[in-house]
This record gives structure tokens, C-alpha cells and sequence, in this order.
């Protein structure tokens, strides 16, 4: 790994941890974090202060015109978007031998895959939604109580004495973090693309703009953040030899997702359409390595899929109606996300795997 990578892997994302040690040497590492991290301020502790002002001070560069236009685009194809999250940006994101050993670790993959997805789309939700992003919404809100989950793992991790530092690095360190960020931003577009949806080169800045705000937010370095797609691309191209290799670890991650979501929603598909999509979506040398198997009909299913999203794609130049999509795309989301969840709030929390 080159040196100039190699103290990202080593990094972890050091306000959030320092804040995640302080609560638990107060003994208030349990329940809402959020509320916890109240009482240290209250107290006047430099950490929780210092916490505040990082977290409620709006870089300079947003722009909250673009924001709200990034958002409609992944409301305005909520069902093509979903699939490019779950099969093709998830399994990127597991690929990192470190990344999957974590998840098996914490025990959230293999025992509740499902509820875990449906916590990764509320807090999705909540970035997408009307003035999610501003100081105190939904949205940001969400956004900090992932980033003290991350905290709180990598202090789990780190604490087991079981972690291979010198190997894998911290556990969810700033390149892994960079390659989620990519996911959520770059990798969503790209895959909306190849499915055929046609993304014009505004809505895809827009929509890189709502998830570089929400990245800052999340804790990743200054200089892994992109200020553009086509930096997100260079970026991509720079971590990808690096942390695409997926492990046995990575398979069992992949595998469990795809048993899981067959047949259930939102796909309604049996596990072998779900790898056909994610081999789909992923390029020849990471579906190989995932050992997804080819489905030559599944394929042609596929093709088919690309060229009605092309030829439906252009309606949304109808005046008003990309808004109106984006309105019904939300309640959509909403709904799926509750009837995943059955009703329990989202807690964003993990199980010690034994």
C-alpha cells in the first residue's frame, strides 16, 4: 500500500473516538448517545464542546440549493436506486478484509441482515428528506448517531484485544470510510447509469454535492473528500486495487444478503436473480471474486431492464413531474423502510458477536 494511503488505514476518526472514550470513562456509553453527549457539554467537557461546534458548523461550501436538487434524484428513482445500494454499493463496501471482519465481528450481518439494511436506508431517508440536512434535521441528526456507532465499534473492537492492528489497520479506518463515502455518492450514480436510468451531468453533481456534505459530516478525512464525481472517480480508481479484495469473511457477508432478501421485499426475487443483479452491477473481476454465479436468462433480463429504464427515463423533462415522482418515491421509501423495520425505531446498534 502506498505510504501516502497507508496512514488513512492506520486512522481512525479521532474526535469521534476521543468523545466515544470520555463517555465510557464517564460510564455513559449506553442508550442515546446523543442525549449523553448533552451531559458532557452541560459539564463543560472540552470534547463534547468541541464535538458541537464540528458538527453544528456548516462548511462554507454548501450549497443548499444543490443539496435539495441532489436529493430528488435518488427520490425521483427510489426502486433502480435501491438496487444499486443494496446489490452492487453493498458488496463494495464489504469487499475490505477489514470491513467484512468488523460486521462479522459486531454480529449485526449474520443475525439481523435485514434490519440492518433497513437502518442503513432510514438513515438515507433522513438525508433525502425536506431540510434533512441542516443543522438539527433528520438527516443530520442520522448522520452523527452512524458516526458514534462507528466510534463505538472501533472502541468494541479495539478493546477485544483481538484486532489485528498492524495487518488490517483501525478497525473502520478513514480509506474504508472513503470507499463507503464513494458508495453512497459516486457508486449510486454510476449504478443508476448502467441500469439504464438516464442521470444528467447537473442531477449528478447535485446529488454528489448532498453526500460530500453528509460525508463531511460523517468523520472522513479532508483529504479523502471530492469536491466533484470526476475526483470521485480518480479517487475510486486509487482505492479500488487496494481494498477490493474480498475475503471468505466478504462471501459470507455477500452470501447471507442475498438468502436473506430472496423473495422479500423490495425485490421479490429469488436469491439467484439477487447475485445476477449484484454481478450486474459489480465489474467482471469483484463478482468473480465474490464467486457470484452466471445466469445467462437472469442476464438477458437485465438487458431488457436497461433499455425500458432508457426509453422511460426521459418523462421526467415533463415539466413538474420529476418533483411529483420524487414526492411519490418518498412515500414509497417511508413505507418500505416501516414495514421493514416493523415498527421499532432504528437504533443503529450492535450485538458482541461471540
Amino acid at each position: 500500500m502506498p505510504q501516502t494511503l497507508n496512514k488513512y488505514a492506520k486512522a481512525g476518526d479521532p474526535l469521534a473516538d476521543e468523545l466515544i472514550a470520555e463517555l465510557a470513562q464517564q460510564g455513559l456509553l449506553q442508550g442515546n448517545l446523543q442525549q449523553q453527549i448533552a451531559t458532557l457539554i452541560a459539564a463543560d467537557i472540552p470534547v463534547a464542546r468541541h464535538w458541537q461546534e464540528q458538527t453544528q458548523t456548516v462548511p462554507d461550501w454548501v450549497d443548499w440549493q444543490q443539496i435539495d436538487q441532489g436529493r430528488l434524484l435518488f427520490l425521483q428513482h427510489v426502486p433502480m436506486a435501491i438496487v444499486s445500494f443494496v446489490l452492487g454499493t453493498l458488496l463494495q463496501v464489504y469487499a475490505p478484509p477489514g470491513s467484512a471482519r468488523v460486521l462479522i465481528h459486531t454480529g449485526r450481518l449474520r443475525q439481523d441482515v435485514l434490519r440492518r439494511l433497513y437502518e442503513t436506508a432510514t438513515m438515507v431517508n433522513a438525508v433525502l428528506s425536506p431540510q434533512g440536512m441542516r443543522v438539527g434535521g433528520k438527516g443530520h441528526q442520522a448522520v452523527l448517531q452512524v458516526r458514534l456507532l462507528h466510534a463505538r465499534v472501533r472502541f468494541h473492537v479495539l478493546n477485544s484485544g483481538r484486532w489485528p492492528v498492524d495487518t488490517l489497520g483501525q478497525p473502520i479506518n478513514q480509506l474504508q470510510m472513503a470507499l463507503t463515502a464513494l458508495g453512497f455518492s459516486l457508486q449510486i450514480v454510476d449504478g443508476l447509469r448502467h441500469l439504464g436510468v438516464p442521470v444528467s451531468e447537473e442531477q449528478a453533481q447535485a446529488y454528489q454535492h448532498l453526500w460530500r456534505y453528509a460525508n463531511w459530516l460523517q468523520g472522513v478525512d479532508a483529504d479523502l473528500q471530492c469536491d466533484s464525481l470526476a475526483a470521485e472517480a480518480t479517487l475510486y480508481q486509487q482505492l479500488a486495487p487496494l481494498l477490493l479484495q474480498p475475503d471468505e469473511n466478504s462471501r459470507i457477508l455477500s452470501h447471507s444478503m442475498h438468502q436473506h432478501l430472496g423473495g422479500q421485499a423490495p425485490f421479490f426475487l429469488p436469491s439467484s436473480g439477487l447475485q445476477a443483479i449484484s454481478r450486474y452491477l459489480l465489474d467482471t473481476q469483484l463478482a468473480d471474486a465474490y464467486q457470484l454465479p452466471r445466469h445467462a436468462g437472469w442476464q438477458a433480463a437485465l438487458r431488457v431492464l436497461h433499455g425500458l429504464n432508457r426509453i422511460t427515463g426521459w418523462r421526467l423533462v415533463l415539466p413538474g413531474l420529476g418533483r411529483l415522482e420524487a414526492q411519490l418515491g418518498a412515500a414509497f421509501f417511508e413505507r418500505l423502510i416501516a414495514w421493514g423495520l416493523a415498527s421499532q425505531p432504528a437504533d443503529y446498534g450492535f450485538k458482541s458477536a461471540n
